[in-house]
């Protein structure tokens, strides 16, 4: 029904993926498959409820109303089995912003976060901001994929850390927490008084046969981070939510939220948020299937390479290992760039623990996907 096939030109449009790879990549001679938004059209309903209220022409002060609380509600019911009040849901710019607003809300400089990873960068920034000591707890890889050291992790919320920053499902690991696995965390986050703080930005983009547990679903004590922008490709448009059921915690983080002085959100946000939940869903429905499908050409392409990947549960994401190579990673990013002609993302930027790797974005035409593996797979081939 849908043509993601086609996809949408976004070059020349002050696209960032796109039209900054002279700056990140220091030459314009690459597919970029970096930046983590589609080059795919938001659903048709979004684009016509904008076209809607700019026609109106006026764009002045406007009131958060039942209907986005609605939105909120009944999106994680029907596609998450979330039962959460309108009371529970606060909103935010972004997700980003509503994660360092959380950290310094239950802790206290000096206090310790504890971070999975490796983990999309601005995690560490925001324990950093609210000035937090990070305890790493690196993921283990063994033959069965990516999986938590509970050991590790409870010696870090054993010596005193207060908050732990999840990431369900992982980015950029592309794990989806199973319920057994987080039910584990979630035992031991109680047992030494840690807040959970679960970025679930991605927990709508689930690949076939898997399914994303939220965390409030087993821990109603912790802060749920949640947002349409990854889900449809709105993220310049700067809305998100926030969902905290103790009346105790939703209380400190709206006072560090205000403490900020953020004020008001984006009209075309909250109207492009509302929409997708209330309109989108036959459209992401689709798209899952699209990416999975991209994810079939890369594994196919790849596999008997030397480079590996970590098998795509959720996200459109996919963590390659490269390590094979025996590359320092200033010389790996330059055979990606120089030699594969991708733009791919440093696996450093996600920590150091992602050195020896590159995250791939399949949220693109599948054309382009297969230029992609074309590219790479000529590249090794000339080592």
């Amino acid at each position: 029904m849908f043509s993601f096939d086609e996809g949408v030109n976004r070059a020349g449009t002050d696209c960032e993926k796109w039209d900054e790879r002279k700056e990140v990549f220091g030459t314009e001679d690459v597919l970029p498959m970096w930046v983590a938004d589609m080059d795919f059209a938001a659903p048709q309903p979004v684009i016509d409820a904008m076209a809607r209220r700019v026609a109106h022409g006026a764009f002045g002060y406007t009131a958060i109303t039942g209907a986005d609380y609605d939105a909120v509600t009944g999106w994680m019911k029907r596609r998450h089995n979330l039962e959460i009040e309108k009371s529970d849901v606060l909103f935010s710019p972004g997700v980003v912003d509503s994660l360092r607003v959380a950290v310094a809300a239950v802790t206290q400089p000096g206090d310790t976060a504890v971070i999975l990873t490796p983990v999309y960068g601005p995690f560490y920034a925001s324990a950093e901001a609210a000035q937090c000591h990070i305890r790493r707890c690196p993921l283990v890889q063994d033959e069965g994929g990516w999986r938590i050291d509970y050991d590790d992790l409870e010696a870090a919320f054993k010596a005193g850390a207060k908050a732990l920053l999840l990431c369900n499902p992982h980015n950029p690991v592309g794990r989806v927490w199973t319920r057994a696995e987080l039910e584990t965390v979630c035992v031991l986050a109680r047992r030494y008084n840690v807040t959970i703080i679960s970025d679930e930005i991605h927990a709508d983009l689930e690949m076939p046969g898997y399914k994303v547990t939220p965390i409030l679903s087993v821990e109603p004590n912790a802060i749920q981070l949640i947002s349409a922008t990854k889900t449809f490709n709105l993220a310049a448009l700067r809305h998100s939510s926030v969902l905290i059921k103790n009346a105790e915690l939703r209380a400190r983080f709206k006072a560090e939220y205000d403490k900020r002085g953020i004020d008001g959100l984006n009209l075309f946000g909250a109207l492009a948020q509302r929409t997708a939940y209330n309109e989108g869903e036959a459209w992401l429905d689709e798209l899952l299937a699209y990416i999975d499908g991209n994810r079939r050409v890369v594994e196919d392409a790849l596999t008997g390479t030397v480079v590996k990947y970590s098998r795509l549960e959720a996200t459109y994401l996919m963590w390659l290992d490269m390590r094979a190579l025996n590359l320092n990673q200033k010389d790996l990013m330059r055979f990606v760039v120089e030699k594969a002609r991708l733009g791919l993302n440093d696996g450093t930027f996600f920590g150091e623990e992602g050195a020896g790797f590159a995250r791939l974005n399949l949220a693109t035409p599948r054309k382009n996907v297969v230029e992609a593996m074309a590219r790479l797979t000529a590249a090794l081939r000339t080592l």
